[in-house]
């Protein structure tokens, strides 16, 4: 419980630490396709899927380790939520380069935003 608690407060503090005031227009969603200028949320939800709902839950509400991802894009710009899949604080584990691609990364940031 208590490295329940522990974790929850370094994942919302470093979320907060994050956080600009950069608008989000790169994040616009384009013809409906899912497809934005920064991922494609589509492809983004296989790959949540694939290796982030075992943690986050299906649909990014949370799970036994990982935290909700829902409202993400109210606390971290997409460049942020790209930096933190890349980079990531234990005890998420980093994906990036090894299971993911950079294009992969960028899709999985639209489908967290789009939650």
């Amino acid at each position: 419980m208590r490295g329940r608690i522990r974790f929850a407060t370094l994942a919302l503090i470093s979320t907060l630490a994050a956080c600009t005031t950069a608008t989000h227009q790169a994040n616009a969603v384009s013809a409906g396709t899912g497809a934005t200028l920064g991922g494609d949320r589509t492809a983004g939800s296989r790959v949540f899927v694939a290796n982030c709902a075992t943690c986050h839950g299906a649909g990014g509400t949370g799970g036994t380790v990982g935290p909700s991802l829902r409202g993400e894009s109210q606390r971290m710009d997409f460049g942020g939520l790209v930096s933190w899949i890349e980079d990531p604080q234990p005890p998420m584990p980093k994906l990036y380069p090894k299971f993911l691609t950079s294009a992969q990364v960028r899709d999985v940031a639209a489908y967290v935003q789009s939650l």
